[in-house]
């Protein structure tokens, strides 16, 4: 398996739109329209959008196109950031990682040290093809992020995985970030962890 590592560029831009579009939730129904978007969403998007209670509602019927473009523009602009991974020329995999402060939904929920948030890289989101899971992708992807944000200046980088619903894994397995050095800070609802590496 030849694996490599790639930051998103708006370069390979259509790399990931094209993941999102065919190969990311072919095997969940809920989620094809996401475009990991639920990390940059704020009340203005949401104000905007004529969105229904359900995922299905929300991803599929009436978010699809809107989330796409609105990816889109958050790549062009640096916002949406990460790295995917490619097996033999393919993507395989995602990992959505930017400072802390372009993610409104983190900036809600996980903002608890406000005086270092500047320093601080998040990882929120994995999404591994099926047939790749269970590879090692996500731990080639984490410390990609890690190797950078030490080169960028970062002093931590930060993740929120479950510590009771592994089938939530979406932010990454809690084992996984203590095997690569990752320590418990806190602890938000649903038994969401909040897990920290330092880097400098």
């Amino acid at each position: 398996m030849d694996i490599e590592i790639h930051k998103l560029t708006v370069d390979l831009s259509p790399d990931w739109l094209d993941y999102f579009d065919n190969a990311a939730f072919s095997d969940a129904d809920d989620w094809p329209g996401c475009y990991c978007m639920h990390f940059h969403w704020n009340k203005a998007l949401n104000s905007r959008n004529d969105w229904n209670a359900t995922l299905e509602q929300v991803y599929r019927k009436t978010g699809k196109a809107d989330n796409r473009e609105r990816a889109a523009r958050l790549i062009k602009s640096g916002i949406m950031q990460g790295y995917m991974a490619y097996n033999n020329g393919k993507v395989a995999g995602w990992c959505n990682a930017n400072d802390k402060h372009k993610y409104d939904t983190v900036l809600n929920s996980f903002f608890d040290n406000a005086d270092d948030a500047k320093k601080v890289k998040s990882i929120v989101c994995f999404c591994v093809t099926r047939a790749m899971r269970g590879k090692g992708i996500a731990t080639k992807l984490v410390e990609k992020v890690c190797a950078d944000a030490a080169d960028e200046g970062y002093e931590y980088v930060e993740a929120y995985p479950y510590s009771h619903r592994p089938a939530n894994d979406f932010h990454g397995s809690l084992t996984m970030y203590e095997k690569l050095g990752f320590v418990r800070t806190g602890e938000h609802r649903d038994d969401c962890v909040i897990m920290r590496k330092k880097i400098k």
